[in-house]
C-alpha cells in the first residue's frame, strides 16, 4: 500500500485559522446583543470573518493543488514517464480570452524581418481589448446622437438650468407653505430687538459667514464692520442688497430662499456689526456712510 505524504500547513495558514475562529466567536457573541452599535460591530466582524474564510479557502485550494501535483510527479517518476501538466479551466479561459499562441507553436507566427537579432511575433490584439474598443465606438455614437442631435438627454448647461428651476420652484413652494409673517417691507426700520438680532445672527452664520466671516470682517465678500459701504449703508440698502444680491460679484439673491422677515433679521444683524473691529478685517471698500 502506497504512503501518501501530506505537507504541513505553514504558520501563516495556522494563524489565519486561529484568527478566523476568534473573529467568528466575537461575531457570535455580538449577535446576541440588542444594542445598535454592537449589531453594526457584529456585521463588520462577520464581514471580516467571511474575508478570512475566503482567504483560508483559497490558501487551502493552493495547498491541495500542490499536494496533488507532487503526488502526480512522484507517480510519474516511479513509472519513468514524463509528466505533462494539465491546463486548468482558468488557464484555458485566459488562452481563449487573450487569443494566445502556445510557446511551443510560436514558430508559426514569427515574422520575416529581423532587427539586431530580434524577431517579432505576429500577435493579434486580445479579443477582450478589441471588443471593448468596439463598445467605446458604439457608446460614442449613441452619446453624440442623444446629446447633440436629439433632445433625449440634456447637456450640462441645460441640466444646470433645469436644476436651478427646480430649486426655485421648491423655494417658492416652501415659502408658500410657510406660516405668514407679520412684516411689510415698507415698515423696515433699524432695530436692536434681541430676537431679531438673534435670528439674523443664526442665518448669517449659516449662509453669509462663508464669504464675510463669522465676525463680519470680510473674506471673499467685503468688510461689514466699518463705515464704508459699496451699495449703500442704510438699513433699506442693506436689505435690498440681501434681497436682490450682487450677481456680478458672486453674491446670489436670497429672496427665493429667505422670507422678507428673515432678510430683515439679517440686515439688522449686519448693521449691528458696525464698530466691532474684528482682527484681520479687510480694508474699507466703497463710500463712507455715517447715518443711522
Amino acid at each position: 500500500m502506497k504512503k501518501f505524504r501530506f505537507h504541513p500547513v505553514p504558520k501563516q495558514g495556522k494563524w489565519a485559522l486561529v484568527m478566523a475562529m476568534i473573529l467568528f466567536g466575537s461575531g457570535a457573541y455580538a449577535q446576541g446583543t440588542a444594542d445598535n452599535t454592537t449589531l453594526i460591530l457584529a456585521m463588520v466582524v462577520l464581514a471580516l470573518v467571511a474575508i478570512v474564510v475566503l482567504l483560508v479557502a483559497v490558501y487551502a485550494l493552493q495547498v491541495l493543488n500542490k499536494v496533488v501535483r507532487l503526488e502526480e510527479e512522484r507517480q510519474a517518476k516511479e513509472k519513468g514517464v514524463e509528466l505533462t501538466p494539465k491546463e486548468s479551466l482558468w488557464q484555458k479561459f485566459l488562452k481563449i480570452a487573450n487569443k494566445r499562441v502556445d510557446m511551443d507553436k510560436e514558430e508559426t507566427i514569427i515574422l520575416d524581418h529581423e532587427y539586431d537579432g530580434i524577431r517579432e511575433l505576429d500577435n493579434h490584439l486580445p479579443p477582450w481589448w478589441t471588443y471593448l474598443f468596439y463598445v467605446t465606438i458604439v457608446f460614442g455614437v449613441i452619446y453624440v446622437i442623444a446629446y447633440h442631435f436629439t433632445d433625449s438627454l440634456p447637456l450640462q448647461e441645460e441640466e444646470y438650468e433645469i436644476e436651478m428651476a427646480e430649486a426655485a420652484a421648491l423655494a417658492q413652494s416652501r415659502m408658500a407653505n410657510a406660516p405668514a409673517e407679520a412684516f411689510d417691507e415698507a415698515d423696515l426700520v433699524l432695530t436692536d430687538d434681541p430676537d431679531i438680532l438673534a435670528s439674523g445672527a443664526k442665518i448669517f452664520n449659516q449662509q453669509c459667514a462663508v464669504c464675510h466671516k463669522t465676525d463680519g470682517g470680510g473674506s471673499i465678500g467685503p468688510n461689514l464692520t466699518d463705515d464704508y459701504w459699496i451699495h449703500g449703508g442704510d438699513i433699506k440698502s442693506v436689505y435690498i442688497t440681501i434681497k436682490e444680491g450682487v450677481p456680478e460679484k458672486g453674491m446670489i439673491s436670497w429672496k427665493a430662499m429667505l422670507s422678507p422677515a428673515k432678510m430683515r433679521d439679517v440686515a439688522n444683524y449686519v448693521k449691528s456689526l458696525k464698530g466691532t473691529n474684528p482682527a484681520g478685517a479687510k480694508a474699507p471698500q466703497g463710500d463712507l456712510y455715517e447715518g443711522e
